[in-house]
Parts: C-alpha cells; structure tokens; sequence
C-alpha cells in the first residue's frame, strides 16, 4: 500500500468515528493555539507599563493598535486591568487544555474499544473455511497489542495536529512582530526536517520489525505451554527458554535501536533550536535594535516555537513506528468480511422425529480429488448412526457438512423434509450438540464451564442430574466446593475419560436434537471407552447420535452404520 494512501486510510478510519467529536478537539486545539500566542502578545503592553520609557520610545505597531483600541472602548490601560486580562487568559487556556485533555482521551479509548469490538465481531461471525485456515497469534496479537498500539498512533496523530496548529498560531503572532525573524525559524526547522527523513524511514523499519518480533515472542510462549508436560519430562526447559531468550533478545536489540534512533534526532533538533535563538537574539538586539519588550517577547515565542519542530518530529516518529500496527489492523479489518448475528426465535425449532438425509452431495477440497460424490445416506431420528472409515475418508468433513460449516458443491441436507439453507442454518445449529475428541474447557468453576454456551436457564438439580446421566456426578460431589470449585489446567485435574464425560454433561445441557461425536473416545483407555458408550446408549431415548470413529469394535453400539470406505 502506498504511503500516501496508508495515511490517508487510517486517518479515514480514525475521522469515520465520531467526526463531530473529533472536530470539536481540532477547533478546541486552534483556539488553545492562538490563544497562548495572544497570552504572551500581551506581555508586550505589560512590560511597557512597567518600564514607560521603554514604552514611549518603541515604534511596535503591535503596542499602538492595542492602545488605540483600548482607547476607542473608553477601557484605562492601567496595569489592573492588563493583569487581569493576562490572568483570565491563561486560566481561559487551563480550562480548555483539561476539557480537551479529557475529550480527547475519552474518544481515544471509546475508538480503541470500537475497534476491538467490531473486529472480534467480524472474526467470530466469519466462514468456517476462512478460520480455520488462519494463525489464531495473528488475530490475538491483533486484538491485545496491536488494537491499543493503533489508538497510541492516533493519539500521536492528533497530538502531530496539535502541535501543527500551535506552530501556525504562534507563527502568525510571531509575523506581527518581526517577519524576517520568523522565517528564519521556520526555514531552520524545515531543513532541520529535511536532513533527518532518513531517520524516519529507520524508525518504520523498526516499528516493523519490532512487531513480527512480538509475534514470535507470543509464538515461543504457547509452544511451551501447549508442551509444557512434554517439556518437564524430556527435562527440555532450557531448550524453551533459549527458544524465548532468543526472540526477546532480538525484540530488546529492535527496541533499543529505536530508542537511539530517535534521540539522535531529538540531540539534532536541540542543537538547531539553540542556534537559532542564539542568532536571532544576537541578530535583533545588536543590529536590528529591536526593543527589549518585543525582544523578549520574541525570544518566548521562539523558546516556545522551536521545541514543537521538535515534538513534531517526536509525533511523527511514533506514528511511523507504530504503522506495521496499524496496517495489520487495518488489512484484518478488510480481509473479514463483516455479518450480523443470526439468532433464532427462542420458540422456533426444526422438527427432526424421522430423517435426516444426505441428498446427492458432492464436495471437495481440490476440485480434481473429490471427497464425495453423488453420495446419498440417511441418519435415522432417535437412534444410534455410526460413521466408521479409515483415516482421510472424509468422516469429519461430512459432519461438518451435516452442520452447514462447509457447504456442498452439489446436493443438499434436509432434515425430515426441511431444505437446510443458509436462512434456517442458524436454527438448525442451535438444535446440534458437539463433542470432539479434544474437550475444551475454560480456567473456571465446574459450574461455569457445565453452562459454557448454553442457551437455557439451569438450576443446580438439573445440572446434578444431567451429570448422572453420564455417570459424572461423583467427580463434582468430591470436590470440596461442589459446582463451584475453581478450576485451571483441566488436563492436569481430570483424567481423559472424566473430562470427555464433563463435556458431554455440557453439550446435553443444550438440549441438543442432534448429538455429534467426532473420535470422541479415540483417546479413550477401552474401560472409560465403554463408559462413554453405555451413557450413550441410554440417552439415544432422548437425543438421536451421530458418532464418528475409525474403531471397528464401536460397530456393536450402533443402530445403524455409514462406512464411508467404499464411498
């Protein structure tokens, strides 16, 4: 993306939220500007009353106009009123900066949250096939780091606008006083800008670099803990730790260059601000003969003026440093398409009492090497459907057809009649049940994890029962605080065959039609195999199953059996 439209970009995103808010800090941020430079005009009138002789030899057209309007108002310049005026101003300003200070970071923050809402929304509610085939670092990097860094590179947007601002606003006061002088200043801080854009350039570099560093470093770290039982017993801890020391070295080296980068332009334009004040003042005081009130007046504005080359060069520096950040947030914005939720009527069902049929369906994922082709089944309402076949068949995929998260080339699904489409797959997926063969759990009690995605409301006597219809009930009743014991790490507190039973616990609290079991015993010990089986075996009364393996010795449980190895 060219530079040019990057800015223009992430500034349109910025503006979309908001404008008139966003308006009202940039007219609050001009005010302010001009403001502080009509604050210290007005030392001018005050230090001649002060020193009158100072003031009756100066020719400052400035002091003139001022007494001549004063004088036409009927207003006594005496040093009361002056004071005054000068007080009211810089409270008039103190007030503004905390107003703006305030509106500013509230808009910052609600922009942060806006954005991070609305791409966790589009990453939840996106096709099947698109998350599947995405780094989850990249969208969690996104999401915890990057979204905060985009809101920093705004803040240092407007904080660039503001300061831009205060310079015209200072500029033009400036003018007033003496014309030569200030140009003088400004082309000394735009050649000062022109030397060091090399400097800018590195500082992009960086920020990039940095970036994709953080994103291994984020990498090392779940790889150790995704293995960190493998790790303890092959005694290879160091083996991670220099895998991490190594990233984080890197990102502390990026980091550092960074730093050094940018006060080498800092010393740069402290230099250059120093210089010229020292030859302006010299300039205007022993050759031009300006007077000392409007010698010191400039010499304020200038030791005011000066620094902000500098703070816009500090600005730019960290927006461009923090733009790796924002294309990514950016790009991911634009890749995910966005979609509404779909939510049923909480009373509308799709009845499912005799079949579900597979009609005619082709599907591949190569379009030379067809998975299935014109294939046609039924799964019978009420019983048992064993889906068996060798490794790569397509026993997965079909189920994930049966559950509308890939969509056949040809053919179609339908459920006691009923057509599924993409209007009633919402509904039909809130009649499903879904139980893989790795369970998921969150860090929390036994209780939240039991209602994880549940629709419906349960007491604690059903959850009780529920866990005794798959033979689960003991492993609460022995933990000390029951359904509120607090747990994490739940491969290290339950054995396989007890979690696999907590999880179907979860997935019959949906009140499922349809229950589907993908290898969900396949990691099973055959006495906790059985288990699962025989619970599963008295709720085929309640809910009809679909279950998925590759074991032979399954065949016995099923009603009815779909060998996909001569499909």
């Amino acid at each position: 993306m060219h530079d040019n439209r990057f800015f223009l970009q992430s500034f349109g995103l910025f503006f979309r939220y908001k404008p008139a808010q966003l308006i009202t800090l940039f007219v609050l941020t001009l005010f302010l500007g001009f403001n502080q430079g009509f604050t210290i005009v007005l030392l001018i009138p005050l230090l001649g009353l002060l020193d009158p002789a100072q003031s009756t030899t100066s020719q400052n057209t400035l002091i003139k106009w001022l007494e001549n309007f004063l004088d036409k108002t009927g207003i006594n310049t005496s040093l009361t009123f002056i004071l005054a005026i000068f007080a009211l101003c810089l409270i008039s300003v103190g007030v503004l900066t905390y107003f703006k200070s305030n509106i500013q970071s509230i808009y910052q923050q609600e922009f942060s949250y806006h954005i991070r809402k609305r791409l966790f929304k589009k990453i939840i509610a996106s096709d099947w096939t698109y998350l599947n085939g995405k780094s989850k670092f990249n969208h969690i990097q996104v999401l915890t780091t990057e979204v905060p860094k985009m809101a920093i590179y705004y803040h240092y947007y407007l904080d660039l606008a503001t300061k831009t601002l205060f310079i015209a606003a200072h500029v033009t006061v400036a003018l007033m006083i003496s014309v030569s002088f200030t140009l003088f200043v400004l082309i000394t801080g735009s050649l000062v800008f022109f030397l060091l854009r090399n400097y800018v350039k590195k500082t992009e570099l960086l920020g990039n670099a940095n970036v994709q560093s953080f994103r291994n470093m984020l990498k090392r770290i779940d790889d150790f803990w995704s293995t960190v039982k493998i790790a303890k017993v092959h005694n290879s801890e160091a083996f991670y730790y220099q895998k991490f020391d190594e990233t984080n070295k890197e990102m502390l080296g990026y980091q550092n260059k960074q730093v050094t980068n940018r006060s080498v332009q800092q010393l740069l334009f402290t230099l250059a601000g120093v210089v010229s004040l020292v030859l302006v003042v010299y300039v205007a005081y022993a050759v031009t003969k300006l007077p000392l009130t409007s010698l010191f007046v400039m010499i304020l504005l200038f030791a005011r003026l000066f620094p902000q080359f500098s703070g816009v060069n500090n600005d730019l520096n960290a927006m461009v440093s923090n733009t790796g950040s924002v294309r990514m947030v950016l790009e991911m914005d634009r890749d995910i398409q966005e979609h509404d939720f779909e939510v049923k009527p909480s009373a509308e069902r799709i009845p499912f009492n005799q079949t579900l049929d597979i009609n005619n369906i082709r599907f591949s994922y190569e379009p030379k090497h067809p998975i299935f082709n014109h294939f046609s089944e039924f799964i019978p309402a009420g019983k048992i459907t064993g889906i068996i076949g060798k490794s790569g068949c397509g026993k997965t995929t079909l189920i994930d057809i049966l559950t509308g998260l890939l969509k056949p080339e040809e053919g179609f699904i339908s459920v006691d009649g009923m057509t599924l489409t993409p209007e009633n797959l919402p509904v039909w997926r809130s009649e499903l049940g879904y139980l893989p063969q790795d369970s998921f759990f969150i860090d929390g009690t036994i209780r939240e994890n039991l209602i994880w995605d549940t629709p419906w409301q349960h007491d604690d006597e059903h959850l009780h029962d529920v866990l005794r219809l798959v033979n689960a009930d003991n492993l609460v009743s022995t933990q000390k605080k029951g359904l509120d014991t607090y747990v994490v790490n739940f491969p290290y507190h339950f054995s396989g065959g007890e979690r696999q039973r907590l999880a179907l616990a979860r997935v019959l609290l949906r009140n499922p039609r349809l229950l589907l079991l993908d290898e969900a015993t396949s990691s099973l010990d055959p006495e906790n195999e059985t288990q699962i089986m025989r619970c599963l075996l008295n709720l085929k009364d309640k809910v009809t199953i679909v279950f998925v393996t590759h074991r032979e010795g399954l065949k016995q449980y099923f009603d009815k059996i779909i060998d996909l190895n001569s499909n």
